[in-house]
């Protein structure tokens, strides 16, 4: 999860999506960060971005390595649905690619 300040603006806190297991934690703020720069390449604000940055983390965490983590776009769409809502996964999911492995 992420803790987001921004001058003048109150925190926003993102929480984490609910792992399946825990086998690496390596990698996982590498993760996170290429999740949130994502999001800001495709204009997210900054709360949509922690959130995609935590899904990834999520992913990562559940895999042993750094960079051997899989998923389709529906796994990650449905997973985010479960995490932050229906809305937030269908605008997420209108950026990703049909196919997405890690």
């Amino acid at each position: 999860g992420a803790r987001i300040d921004e001058h003048g603006k109150d925190s926003i806190l993102v929480g984490v999506p609910q792992e399946r297991s825990k086998m690496d934690p390596t990698g996982v703020g590498d993760c996170f960060r290429a999740g949130f720069v994502a999001g800001l390449a495709w204009g997210f604000d900054h709360e949509r971005c922690a959130q995609i940055g935590s899904m990834l983390a999520t992913f990562c965490i559940e895999t042993k390595g750094t960079q051997e983590y899989r998923f389709t776009k529906s796994e990650f769409i449905e997973r985010f649905a479960e995490a932050y809502g229906v809305a937030a996964a269908t605008q997420v999911g209108e950026k990703l690619a049909p196919r997405l492995v890690g």
